[in-house]
């Protein structure tokens, strides 16, 4: 296996994310994800070994569920029936170095005979003697078959024959369409099943260079590279993890023997112990580390390698060519967003140091002191992630309304987004929620009893609503598409917007009248508050919260001050955004790289604005008037905007 050194050097040379070598007859896998031939063998056969017949593997890097064709019935054919990328095959020095290789029907008889030919249509390499049965049979006589060294000539001779571009869904079926309706690229059977009733599906051959227009791969080649960056600062904060723990147990190991100097004999069986303690922290933290840095090593070889393809089939492919590595490597670039999030969330900076009680309490029983580590997290996400947010125009790309029964004088103050692509809607005037399906059809609905304004998730099972004359919380369950009460709380003063904090807090916003204050507080999910903060110099009411990914910043949005307020989750004030072109500030919302959404309702715009209070851009086209509130929904990357009218539409902007 390659060495970390190899594998982040500067050389821009693909590189396996399973072995971190250079690649050795890539494979790839429907997810465009690619591994050395033997590499994706061995792991399908170790997935094959635990159960009796494997039909189905996750890929290495995305996870993303690859299935076994149906005419495959060994592990061998079934890597034999992976496409060979023509493009990594061409700048991959190691494959390079193997294009003279066995012919693959002779080795499946355990037969070595070199290989002369590559039928590109059955992407099988073939001696002489196997090339000429091939040009003979009445099946395969039509097949193009190209010497192995013309695959490697250069990058653009690799594409003529590249046949990655085919549906990952049907076998043999290249891909000619794209669905507008779904964001997808398809086949001729795609079409007349999935896609069938979509309004907008465009031939690729006439359309391809319009939809090229649309994307744009340098953005995505240069969000990749930040990718990268941001992978190597992972690393590197490990890898300093590493070098302290090891410094820092020579500091602990030297205040044993220096506290050893300073009591009697009791200490030795403590020595022996903390010792011993010290090895075994520091072993599973520097194996925890290393497997880390093992797997973002691997998932940075994939970024690196989304990157060279898209930049190769950039500069050499055609317009088909570009536009569906391109749509592809969007989607992967949003999934290693993710991943890497989720590591910068979970990383933390270890101290090892010996901790000493100062009295002793415990002298006779050996207890005195203990090894602990001590974790100073670090806010990464908003220096880096917040980067690869694309700063382009947001199109209001859906109406949809709401369908089903119809209340009298409806107004919708908030909506939040449930799993299965459900909603959930809060209908201020008719005193109840509404329960929206995917297709945005209202499914049920529950009476509240008090005046509901603002919803948002809890956890998986459970939603919050504040009830603004009632000083109360109500939390609710849906269960078999019913939405059904589960219990309530109260809070000490009038609560209107509500989000959920870490280990089930809930912040809450509201007026304070006595005070003649603007107020925020957290609450646990019994009921005690935990913290109150003033803001403001008037007690205004309407008002929306929401917390960052984190839980570690407040921001509110308050009515009458059209400003935009945020603080630390401890109540220190960090700024305060005021805009010419804010007026009526209500629903606020953040994406998942922690940028910020107001909806001006008076002014009639939404302001994106970055994590620290920087405004992106300020959006009005095509959208409804009075917008009031905003959500996001993370599965499809998209916000869904209501308004105050009575005409029942939620607008959908998508973010990609």
């Amino acid at each position: 296996m390659a060495t970390s050194d190899t594998a982040s050097c500067a050389d821009e040379s693909p590189i396996c994310s399973i072995c971190l070598g250079a690649f050795n007859i890539p494979r790839q896998l429907t997810c465009m994800h690619c591994f050395c031939e033997h590499c994706i063998k061995s792991y399908i056969k170790s997935k094959a070994a635990k159960v009796d017949d494997v039909d189905k593997i996750e890929c290495p890097v995305c996870q993303t569920v690859v299935r076994r064709p149906h005419r495959v019935t060994s592990v061998e054919s079934w890597i034999s029936s992976l496409p060979i990328n023509t493009v990594l095959l061409s700048i991959s020095t190691e494959s390079k170095a193997n294009v003279i290789r066995s012919c693959d029907a002779c080795q499946s008889r355990d037969v070595m005979i070199s290989a002369d030919g590559y039928c590109v249509v059955c992407e099988e390499a073939m001696c002489v003697d196997c090339k000429v049965v091939h040009q003979h049979q009445k099946a395969t006589k039509t097949h193009s078959i190209v010497c192995i060294e013309e695959l490697t000539r250069s990058p653009k001779n690799a594409l003529k024959y590249a046949t990655a571009f085919n549906c990952p869904e049907h076998d043999g079926e290249d891909i000619k369409f794209y669905c507008r309706n779904h964001r997808l690229a398809c086949c001729v059977v795609c079409c007349g099943t999935s896609h069938r009733s979509c309004e907008s599906v465009l031939d690729l051959k006439t359309e391809a260079s319009t939809l090229l227009k649309e994307e744009d791969p340098d953005f995505i080649i240069e969000n990749l590279k930040t990718l990268e960056t941001h992978l190597n600062k992972f690393t590197e904060i490990n890898n300093e993890n590493i070098n302290n723990l090891e410094s820092q147990m020579n500091v602990v190991t030297a205040a044993i023997q220096d506290l050893r100097k300073k009591i009697n004999d009791t200490f030795d069986e403590f020595e022996r112990k903390i010792k011993m303690d010290g090895q075994i922290i520091y072993k599973r933290e520097m194996i925890q580390k290393q497997e880390e840095n093992q797997a973002c090593l691997s998932l940075f070889n994939s970024i690196r390698n989304s990157r060279a393809m898209l930049k190769i089939v950039n500069q050499n492919g055609n317009n088909i060519q570009k536009f569906l590595v391109t749509d592809k490597t969007k989607s992967q670039l949003t999934s290693y967003s993710e991943l890497i999030r989720e590591k910068f969330e979970k990383i933390n900076k270890i101290t090892l140091q010996l901790d000493v009680d100062p009295l002793l309490q415990s002298l006779m029983e050996g207890k005195f002191a203990k090894l602990v580590t001590k974790s100073e997290y670090q806010d990464f996400t908003l220096t880096t992630m917040k980067k690869l947010r694309k700063q382009c125009p947001l199109l209001v790309t859906g109406v949809f309304e709401v369908k089903g029964p119809v209340e009298k004088y409806q107004y919708y103050t908030d909506l939040v987004c449930l799993p299965e692509d459900q909603v959930m809607l809060i209908d201020y005037n008719n005193n109840r929620c509404c329960l929206l399906d995917s297709l945005y059809c209202n499914i049920s609905s529950f009476p509240l009893p008090g005046k509901p304004w603002s919803i948002n998730m809890f956890d998986d099972q459970e939603v919050v609503v504040s009830l603004r004359d009632k000083n109360q919380i109500q939390f609710l369950a849906v269960e078999d598409n019913t939405i059904r009460p589960t219990r309530m709380i109260k809070t000490r003063l009038p609560c209107w917007g509500i989000d959920v904090a870490e280990k089930g807090s809930i912040v809450v916003s509201g007026p304070n009248f006595a005070k003649i204050k603007s107020y925020w507080s957290v609450f646990s999910d019994k009921g005690e508050e935990k913290s109150y903060h003033e803001y403001g110099d008037r007690a205004f009411k309407d008002s929306y919260i929401a917390l960052n990914a984190l839980k570690t910043r407040v921001y509110i949005s308050t009515w009458g001050t059209n400003s935009l307020f945020c603080f630390e989750i401890t109540g220190s004030p960090l700024f305060v955004y005021s805009f010419d072109n804010l007026k009526g500030s209500y629903g606020i919302t953040l994406d998942m790289y922690d940028n910020v959404y107001v909806v001006g309702r008076d002014s009639n715009n939404i302001h994106q604005l970055s994590p620290d209070g920087a405004v992106f851009q300020i959006h009005t086209a095509g959208l409804p008037q009075g917008p009031v509130a905003i959500t996001y929904n993370r599965s499809k990357n998209q916000l869904l905007l209501i308004n105050e009218s009575s005409q029942r539409n939620i607008h959908a902007i998508n973010l990609d």
